[in-house]
């Protein structure tokens, strides 16, 4: 039965700091909340007929919450500032805008993209346009209470830091059965987020400023909406992976969040050096402008309307995928492998993972493997593409040969026993391509926040999903298959409320709420295994800790089990011996040198 721990319907108030920060007037969806910016009013997501098991019979929304000024004109690449405060009472009952980016397709294009109803309920924009004006943020909240202090959780949204949106995914869901405060973001993506340049203010990384500036805003306000500022989480998948990860690296992000989690996404991404403006220049010439003095082109550029610069990035998709990070300033001061192999990292709990079967159909199609299919590969296909996949790798090293490693990792993947067998090509292949992107990079990220006194919880999920039985057979759990089951889709009802929507397994929607309960548990607790203000108790398999020496983790499957050393001599083989082919030093496992 659902329990509702809130205000009653008729009118009430808590106040806090002299401020009254909750009103509940006429009607049930006129939910007002003060910010540091000026009050805002949400509205109320009614769960019955919608989730089910749900605990609370309703979650708290509030959408379109400007946490910075609209990055455009002189303030487009640069850091983002306060927004302007409003008088009144803003309506936060719809999701602002969304950022500009490559893929930013209409509803019925995008339903094309995806025609199976169920990934439309994940990623499918539910923000009417894209502007520049897009840094807002969305909280679901099971309480309006300033005195609920409920862990928060701050989503950072996936999309390779070059597309995607906040307001895709439904939280309301994981919200209706949780003590918890979501809380997701928009953040510059592409080359208006990315794009390296002179000011040392800030010479890139602009859309992970961004992060931090919500975070900032989070510190400030969430209380207000029920949560508690000294227990935030930052969450994220694959690009947001990424971001999770660049943020536990940096300095200017110490103190802004408690733990991290991130999904199938660690920083072992391209980066530039600062004062590299090659980009910079290279959009320069697309939007007709200048090139030198440097600040002549950056006000030409800054000057241009914002939909002319989104035009030159449509038309160059090099330029508008090409988000790396910019090392060298206050954002990081080194590159994220020299970060994590000397163990610099902020101190905060950490959960991380992979799925294990990254580079399924959806990495494939993202990327345009086209090489990767049911009847294999041949050798001549593998040599044409792995340089080039490679070079993902060594350019984390700036300079580094990608001539120095391509016959070593033929030598550690291809079966000697197989070597014109296609299948066998195609499977290794796939296997090294899973482990240098995912494993590989998140399994040094563990070593390196496991070498602090916090609490790192590394998995690797396993389940191939029963919805998506078309899949051909070698494929387990692809890349986002476990967002289906973190977002709650098994745990939707139909249009009756009485059946499930989508037809999941029981086994299925078991493995929905243990996710749900790992996650939620880790944000309130630091520990997964730990149900300490939870709102429901589960019987789940114990999730190790994981330590340097051991390295326990999880394998996460309808039937979930503990395990040591994933793939230890492939982890080896890309976090020692590959740097050191690069001209690295490496660090000793479970040692001080390098």
């Amino acid at each position: 039965m659902a329990v509702y721990r809130g205000c009653s319907r008729g009118p009430c108030a808590f106040v806090a700091f002299s401020v009254v920060i909750f009103v509940l007037t006429v009607g049930s969806d006129a939910v007002v909340v003060s910010t540091t910016y000026g009050d805002v009013k949400g509205s109320e997501f009614l769960t019955a007929s919608v989730v089910g098991n749900a605990v609370f019979d309703r979650v708290f929304t509030f959408k379109g919450i400007p946490y910075a000024a609209p990055p455009v004109g002189d303030l487009r690449w640069r850091p983002p500032q306060d927004p302007s405060s409003w008088t009144g009472v803003r309506d936060a009952t719809d999701f602002g805008n969304r950022c500009p980016q490559m893929m930013d397709f209409g509803p019925e294009e995008f339903e094309l993209m995806l025609p199976d109803p169920m990934t439309q309920e994940l990623f499918l924009w539910r923000s009417n346009s894209s502007s520049e004006d897009c840094l807002f943020l969305n909280v679901y909240t099971p309480e309006v209470s300033s005195t609920s202090s409920l862990p928060v959780m701050l989503w950072i949204h996936g999309g390779a830091m070059y597309f995607g949106s906040g307001d895709t995914y439904p939280a309301e869901i994981p919200t209706a059965l949780h003590n918890v405060v979501m809380v997701t973001i928009n953040y510059r993506l592409g080359m208006m987020g990315f794009l390296p340049t002179l000011d040392n203010d800030a010479p890139g990384n602009f859309g992970l400023l961004d992060v931090i500036k919500a975070l900032q805003w989070v510190k400030a306000n969430i209380r207000n909406f029920g949560g508690d500022p000294d227990r935030v989480t930052i969450f994220g998948e694959s690009g947001g992976g990424w971001a999770v990860s660049l943020l536990v690296m940096s300095p200017m992000a110490t103190g802004l969040f408690h733990r991290a989690i991130s999904q199938s996404g660690v920083a072992g991404v391209p980066i530039t050096q600062k004062g590299d403006v090659r980009r910079a220049e290279d959009m320069a010439r697309g939007c007709n402008c200048t090139t030198t003095p440097y600040a002549e082109m950056m006000s030409c550029l800054r000057g241009k309307p914002g939909q002319d610069v989104a035009a030159t990035m449509a038309e160059d998709i090099a330029v508008m995928m090409n988000a790396s990070a910019v090392v060298g300033g206050e954002f990081l001061p080194e590159s994220p492998w020299d970060l994590m192999n000397k163990r610099q990292v902020n101190k905060v709990d950490y959960l991380l993972g992979t799925n294990n079967y990254e580079f399924g159909n959806t990495m494939a199609e993202a990327i345009e493997k086209t090489v990767i299919d049911e009847d294999g590969m041949n050798r001549t296909e593998l040599d044409g593409n792995l340089p080039t996949d490679l070079m993902w790798f060594t350019d984390q090293f700036l300079g580094g040969d990608v001539n120095a490693i391509v016959q070593p990792v033929i030598d550690q993947y291809l079966d000697p026993d197989r070597p014109d067998d296609p299948i066998a090509t195609r499977d290794q292949y796939i296997q090294l391509l899973i482990d240098f992107w995912f494993t590989a990079p998140t399994v040094l990220m563990a070593q390196a926040a496991a070498a602090h006194p916090v609490g790192v919880y590394l998995y690797e999920f396993q389940h191939r999903t029963s919805y998506f039985a078309s899949r051909p057979p070698r494929i387990q759990a692809d890349h986002s298959d476990d967002l289906f089951y973190l977002f709650g889709m098994p745990l939707l009802l139909d249009d009756t409320g009485a059946s499930w929507k989508y037809s999941f397994t029981d086994e299925e929607r078991e493995l929905s709420l243990d996710m749900m309960a790992y996650w939620v548990n880790f944000a309130a607790n630091g520990d997964p295994n730990d149900w300490t203000g939870a709102a429901r108790m589960r019987d789940t398999v114990k999730w190790p800790r994981h330590s340097s020496s051991s390295q326990e983790y999880l394998k996460l499957d309808v039937t979930s089990s503990a395990d040591v050393k994933i793939r230890e001599s492939n982890m080896k083989f890309w976090n020692e011996e590959v740097p050191r082919l690069l001209g690295k030093k490496v660090r000793i496992v479970g040692s001080d040198e390098l």
